[in-house]
């Protein structure tokens, strides 16, 4: 009798997995619609579906790509609300969407059906001799079928799920380099990190040539300002894309405790192709504050490659060029991700889009942001870029004291500025190479 009954629950779960495994079709094949976005780009994709006020494309490659209504045209915003008043009328009352399977299509035989059965015959036979223990082996059991899935060569679907917790512990390990310049803490949700988000590697700033006339200093990324990190990572349905959203604020915060920002500046082009960065991929913003726009890869020689350079706020760390045991990395997903023994994480390119395509795991997002998100405090009004100036050094003086250097229509300028003890207080001196000079006191509030 118990063998009938392990033959049917084999049964029912060789249905199951077909199912959950089962590609929709049709990709690569068929027309695809181009989007106009209000920034003035175009984007291409099929009409999928919606979540809230995001609009959801499905690009030619089965890739769904999330973009809000707002960043559309006022065209093709009417465009897509036509569309989704004509759906939602057919197919009154709406149910809620169903889980995204993300499919990558790759080339030799599929082994997916076999290694599901392998596993829920695995699951249901240990099941039926012992059922004190079920809970555990069923958590193991489908941890193996993930991994199975997840890393055989010939696999051609791979199923979405909460991969688990990140032990704080582990995370805080990472960190130990910089420590006690970098602060850190966590709760039962968030890993904080704290910092003044200064930079680390000097001369920090050289070689910049489209400059904005921001300079680093201090900022107060600390207490309920602090960059949180999630503890418990779950795989999103639908990752966002950082092509289309995420260009304001901080998408990662790296192990100096310098936070990351979206490849692309917010005007949409890759900071690192126009001149805005230096010789680490970072420079200022707004605010005097300094951040990188593309992973610092300058970082894995600190940790010998063996950690992270960075955390994405979506909780998965991000790795330079090599994998954490020196080799070089290979079969990244369409996210610039993959699993790695037993591990999702991101890591850089030497190339477009350079890191973090889109963000695989679930987020907020308000105002174009992940959240929470950090504040910067800027401490004097942001200036506009200089043309022709190119930073030619950045020198620490003393704890307080730092001087950049630039030249532009071959004179040499400098801007020389330092603060109080309590970071409140800044003095910002500008010498210029015709004698003229300006000191201004800024107070923070």
């Amino acid at each position: 009798m118990g063998r009938h009954i392990l033959a049917l629950l084999l049964l029912a779960a060789s249905a199951v997995t077909s199912s959950l495994l089962a590609h929709t079709g049709g990709h690569g094949s068929g027309p695809v619609s181009t989007w106009l976005l209000a920034s003035g780009k175009h984007i291409h994709g099929t009409f999928h579906s919606t979540r809230g006020s995001w609009i959801i494309l499905e690009q030619r490659s089965g890739a769904l790509k999330a973009i809000p209504l707002e960043q559309f045209s006022s065209a093709d915003q009417q465009r897509l609300e036509d569309e989704i008043g004509r759906i939602t009328k057919m197919n009154a009352p709406v149910e809620a969407p169903s889980p995204v399977v993300v499919q990558t299509p790759t080339s030799g035989r599929d082994h997916t059906t076999e290694l599901a059965l392998i596993a829920c015959a695995l699951l249901l036979g240990t099941f039926m001799v012992t059922r004190s223990t079920s809970l555990r082996i069923a958590g193991t059991a489908g941890s193996m079928l993930f991994l199975f899935l997840s890393a055989s060569p010939g696999t051609t679907a791979r199923i979405v799920e909460i991969l688990g917790p990140t032990p704080p512990e582990s995370i805080d390990s990472t960190f130990a380099a910089y420590k006690p310049r970098v602060k850190t803490r966590w709760d039962a949700t968030y890993f904080y990190v704290e910092s003044n988000g200064m930079p680390t590697a000097m001369p920090a700033m050289k070689g910049i040539t489209a400059w904005q006339q921001q300079v680093p200093i201090p900022q107060p990324y600390t207490s309920s300002n602090a960059w949180a990190i999630p503890l418990n990572p779950v795989i999103a349905d639908v990752p966002v894309s950082l092509d289309t959203a995420l260009h304001t604020g901080a998408v990662a915060i790296a192990i100096n405790g310098v936070p990351v920002f979206n490849p692309e500046n917010n005007r949409g082009e890759f900071s690192q192709d126009i001149g805005e960065l230096d010789a680490f991929g970072g420079h200022c913003g707004r605010a005097d504050d300094y951040h990188y726009h593309i992973a610092p890869v300058h970082l894995a020689s600190k940790s010998s490659g063996k950690t992270p350079v960075a955390w994405a706020l979506d909780g998965y760390k991000l790795y330079g060029y090599e994998e954490p045991d020196g080799t070089p990395a290979s079969n990244l997903d369409q996210h610039l991700g993959h699993l790695w023994n037993g591990e999702y994480h991101y890591h850089a390119i030497n190339k477009k889009p350079y890191m973090i395509a889109s963000m695989r795991g679930k987020i907020t997002i308000q105002n174009d942001q992940i959240m929470p998100q950090p504040r910067a405090s800027g401490v004097r009004p942001f200036l506009q870029a200089l043309r022709g100036a190119t930073i030619t050094d950045l020198r620490q003086c003393d704890t307080n004291h730092y001087a950049l250097r630039y030249e532009v229509g071959g004179k040499t300028n400098f801007v020389n500025y330092r603060w109080d003890s309590t970071g409140k207080q800044f003095i910002f001196n500008f010498v210029k190479t015709d004698s003229v000079r300006s000191t201004v006191t800024y107070t923070r509030k």
